[in-house]
């Protein structure tokens, strides 16, 4: 039987069991609701016939209260009015009783409870109309007495008693509304069980037919099963007879396949040392180029160090070029001062002449003001020429500076692409040397396997010879597996599915 057939099997019997269950588990879920209803049902019927009993007690506590007041108005007799009045306070004490305990009783009917308590309103006015009617009399107004019975009691106690007759037909009214509803509610149980009880019958019956039916199939395809089985040891039979014709072929070829896998392992050998050497360069040549990483390394560090020194010349340079340039802004600023001064001297030679002989002393003053100018002229001439020459060299030695970082940028550069060179190269030495270990550790490997191999023809060599002997073993079990066949086919006749 293939896997399809087992996976609907078991899906089917999943699917009928667990329909079956299902409807049980329907089947007392509604049966528990059901009766729980029923309960609850018969739990307020009598709740309201227990209700409607008190209110007929309630009925008889007034009619019996009014008959003891009437007899306690006719009575006389000090021993009587006293035995009435004991029994009116006992009947009252009743009444009150009644009224706290259909009061409670009437929470689940929320309606005809505002009406009770309507009642009971009416109900204790007539307790206290009846308390004055006792003052009246023991007044001795008897009359008054008589009077405000008629006039008042009678009509509240027509009016209280009408009133609880009403209550009393409501409550009948929702008892015999409930006693249909329980039991049309019971007819409808009664109904479910029994449809819920045959649907499980019919589903049961159902499930038995079909597992009969996949039992015949499972029985037909045994024996189908079991006749391919006889003719596949027939055919096992035939197929050992061959394979052991072709063991002895094999242990041939075995024999030649060990010469062939000596003569590789001689080749495995000399291609072991030549690794080897190759190895051994490949370390050689790893080990110079880390040499020339460090040395790389060490001269991009010097090039840093020579392009910091640079930037600072630099940066003195420009600073020293500012300071000719603050020196020549002084230098003109003197040689005004000199050019006013030589100005002002000509002025007060010319106001010394005027003076004559009181400006004579202030010509000579003038004069030699006239002598620091030009001096003072000619020196600043002469600091202009020598801040040029300096602002030449500095411009000079500024244009040498930006060429030397320049310089140093490219150098770096150039040892930067020379480092990135090495290390591609170290890179490739190593993809060479672990390539070379590789190979290496591969060539011994396949020495390793070559050891390994000459035993292991001479192993298979050995198994072949063995085959021969299992392959007879075999064909003994074929025939006991084709006589196993005829006995399942036996087997299977006897279940007549």
């Amino acid at each position: 039987m293939n896997t399809s057939t087992q996976l609907s099997t078991k899906t089917r019997l999943v699917l009928g069991f667990g329909v079956i269950i299902s409807a049980i588990l329907i089947l007392i879920i509604v049966a528990y609701f059901s009766i729980s209803r029923i309960n609850s049902l018969s739990n307020e019927i009598f709740q309201l016939d227990h209700t409607t009993r008190k209110l007929i007690e309630l009925r008889s506590d007034q009619n019996r209260l009014t008959v003891l007041s009437l007899e306690y108005l006719i009575n006389k007799d000090a021993i009587s009015k006293e035995s009435g009045r004991n029994n009116m306070k006992t009947r009252t004490a009743s009444i009150e009783t009644l009224l706290m305990s259909i009061d409670s009783s009437m929470i689940s009917f929320p309606q005809q409870q505002m009406f009770f308590r309507t009642i009971s309103s009416d109900l204790e006015t007539f307790i206290k109309n009846n308390n004055t009617f006792i003052t009246l009399v023991n007044q001795g107004k008897t009359e008054d007495a008589g009077n405000f019975i008629k006039d008042t009691q009678d009509i509240l106690y027509e009016k209280i008693r009408a009133n609880i007759i009403r209550l009393e037909k409501q409550l009948d009214d929702i008892a015999t509304q409930l006693d249909r509803e329980d039991l049309s509610l019971t007819n409808t149980v009664d109904f479910t069980i029994i449809l819920l009880g045959l649907s499980i019958i019919l589903i049961s019956i159902f499930l038995a037919v079909s597992m009969l039916s996949m039992l015949k199939k499972i029985a037909g395809e045994m024996r189908n099963g079991v006749t391919v089985l006889g003719t596949s040891a027939a055919e096992i039979l035939s197929t050992v007879t061959e394979i052991s014709t072709g063991a002895a072929e094999t242990a041939t070829s075995v024999s030649e396949t060990t010469t062939t896998v000596e003569e590789v392992r001689q080749t495995a050998m000399v291609s072991n040392q030549k690794a080897q050497s190759l190895m051994m360069s490949s370390q050689k040549a790893a080990d110079s180029v880390e040499k020339g990483r460090e040395s790389i390394h060490a001269v991009i560090a010097s090039m840093k160090k020579i392009d910091n020194q640079m930037n600072i010349i630099s940066e003195t340079v420009l600073k020293l070029s500012d300071q000719n340039r603050t020196i020549g802004e002084i230098t003109s600023s003197v040689s005004d001062i000199a050019d006013q001064s030589n100005l002002l001297a000509v002025n007060a030679a010319i106001e010394a002449a005027k003076a004559r002989e009181h400006g004579r002393g202030f010509t000579v003053v003038a004069q030699e003001i006239r002598s620091l100018a030009d001096q003072s002229k000619k020196a600043t001439a002469q600091v202009k020429e020598i801040l040029n020459e300096i602002n030449k060299s500095v411009n000079q030695a500024v244009g040498v500076t930006e060429q030397g970082i320049r310089t140093v940028e490219e150098g770096r550069n150039l040892v930067s692409q020379s480092g990135e060179v090495i290390e591609s190269l170290a890179e490739n030495v190593e993809e060479t040397s672990q390539a070379s270990v590789q190979i290496s550790s591969s060539n011994q490997q396949q020495m390793a396997g070559m050891e390994q191999i000459v035993p292991a023809m001479e192993n298979i060599k050995t198994a072949s010879q063995q085959n021969v002997t299992g392959i007879k073993q075999a064909q003994a079990a074929a025939h006991d597996l084709n006589t196993l066949g005829q006995n399942l086919k036996q087997i299977i006749e006897k279940f007549n599915l």
